[in-house]
């Protein structure tokens, strides 16, 4: 099958995470299936009202992937001239030099509203992927009604939660089917067992909002008061330099360790250095550090917030409620207690087993094979 994949999210020099799951999702369908990905960005330091969009190539086996970086033009006008720029490089040298039987769209906007109108325009058959809540997209009306089109004239779309999948279903009536973030299972490591007496709990994010509650972790170690235990931070943003004030006059700094941006190839590392990974979020759609912490064989303690309660089991580790310090400390005072029964190798299995390439392309498969059979009957 020859597969476009349209995404205006995607790692880069100046972003090697932003994106990383769709560039994972990619590798694994390349691995069966012609792939070309355009991945579509404004450049908003270069101003220009002539110069077109300027394009880059680079191919890997099965995976050809294009980056069309469109200059930043006029205020108002500056989003019109980003679509129809990419929609331009999409019809005029995609589709006229191969043949692509489906397009995947990652994100409702501006990729689901583009590959929509491609769809409307050349009959090809569309797949949405969606991986944020859809009210994160209405910054204006017109971005609202963008979204609307894009939700309702795809041929299918895809959920990387059931979470997910009921915030959508709010606003279209089209088919929706629930297919999880893949993550690389193979390239991690079970870690060793913790010393004695020493337990070693990490987060991984980024800090430019308080989505990921690392403020609720520092102020359940906070209350814990367990010398013992030290958490690893890896990740950056502009509220970190905030969080660390926030360690400082709790009179934590002996408990937190902050490692800064981790790159993607250093992950298998920072996960190394971990006994048991949290993430007590705000709001997740999903949750792929869970499952990354997993496939090294950490149990995991997660908020109830969306997508963690899809993932995380009995027997890799607990929930606890969002938004609650005295929640997360209890369980992470529980999870130190009962540490020797979680099992590494059987917690390996279940995100291999549930999250792996195998099983990712197992579902994805069937579904891109009966969006095609519909497209053709009909």
């Amino acid at each position: 099958m020859n597969i476009l994949i349209l995404t205006h999210s995607y790692p880069d020099n100046k972003n090697t995470w932003r994106g990383s799951f769709i560039q994972s999702q990619a590798r694994v369908l390349c691995q069966e299936n012609d792939v070309t990905l355009v991945y579509f960005r404004s450049e908003n330091s270069d101003f220009s009202l002539f110069r077109k969009y300027r394009v880059t190539e680079k191919k890997t086996g099965r995976l050809t992937e294009y980056t069309v970086t469109v200059p930043r033009f006029l205020p108002v006008l500056n989003q019109l001239k980003f679509l129809l720029s990419t929609y331009r490089f999409v019809t005029r040298h995609i589709l006229r030099s191969r043949e692509i039987n489906l397009i995947n769209c990652h994100l409702s906007y501006p990729a689901g509203f583009l590959g929509s109108i491609i769809r409307k325009k050349k009959g090809i058959p569309v797949v949405l992927t969606e991986h944020s809540l859809t009210e994160n997209y209405f910054r204006s009306y017109y971005h609202k009604k963008c979204v609307i089109y894009a939700l309702n004239k795809c041929s299918h779309i895809i959920a990387v939660s059931n979470f997910l999948k009921r915030n959508i279903g709010k606003y279209t009536r089209n088919n929706i089917s629930v297919v999880p973030n893949v993550v690389d299972v193979k390239n991690m490591k079970i870690s060793e067992k913790p010393q004695k007496g020493q337990f070693r709990a990490g987060i991984l994010g980024g800090y430019n909002n308080n989505g990921k509650g690392l403020d609720i972790l520092i102020r359940s170690v906070a209350i814990l008061k367990n010398e013992k235990l030290v958490v690893h931070v890896g990740g950056d943003g502009s509220l970190l330099d905030s969080y660390k004030k926030l360690v400082s006059e709790l009179s934590v700094e002996k408990q937190f360790v902050f490692h800064g941006k981790i790159n993607p190839p250093a992950l298998p590392g920072f996960y190394s250095l971990l006994d048991f990974f949290i993430l007590p979020s705000r709001s997740e759609t999903f949750g792929v550090v869970l499952v990354e912490a997993m496939s090294c064989g950490i149990p995991v303690i997660a908020s109830k917030c969306g997508g963690p309660e899809e993932i995380v089991t009995e027997s890799s580790g607990f929930l606890v409620e969002k938004e609650d310090p005295h929640a997360l400390a209890t369980a992470i005072d529980k999870m130190v207690s009962e540490y020797d029964s979680f099992n590494r190798h059987e917690i390996r299995e279940y995100a291999n087993s549930n999250f792996g390439s195998d099983s990712f392309m197992g579902k994805i498969k069937i579904l891109f094979n009966n969006v095609l059979n519909k497209e053709k009957t009909s």
